[in-house]
């Protein structure tokens, strides 16, 4: 007789939830480290170099936002998580695929990041070195 297990959607649920942690961790941890280590750095090179230029500081203002409300973001996010598994009865049929969009676009946003961050050292790059 094939049976399914009483518990298929807490541990489809579990699964869920683990897999999006799993897949969270590397970028979040990139993140941080870039807030702590290379944003700074970037932000005095910046204004070592006198570069004005304003997609940079657009850029610049998008990471000090995420780095300041950063917390409060994904608290809100959690929480909505929160109450769409209490009050929602139709949650559990597209929890897989939106906490798994939730997922790929942090991850695409991190990316995005990391990218511009590596753009805006390019264009520094010019205003470091000696002048002949």
């Amino acid at each position: 007789m094939n049976t399914l297990p009483r518990n298929t959607n807490d541990n489809s649920r579990r699964r869920t939830y683990l897999n999006a942690v799993a897949f969270l961790m590397p970028p979040v941890t990139v993140w941080a480290f870039s807030c702590v280590f290379l944003f700074p750095k970037l932000k005095q090179i910046w204004r070592d170099t006198g570069f004005d230029d304003s997609t940079v500081r657009g850029f610049m203002g998008t990471s000090d936002f995420f780095v300041r409300h950063g917390v409060f973001i994904a608290a809100f996010f959690f929480l909505l998580l929160i109450l769409l598994e209490w009050r929602n009865p139709a949650w559990p049929r597209y929890r897989r695929a939106s906490v798994s969009v939730l997922v790929f676009l942090l991850n695409s946003a991190v990316l995005v990041s990391m990218m511009a961050t590596l753009i805006s050292v390019l264009l520094f790059v010019p205003g470091l070195l000696p002048r002949k």
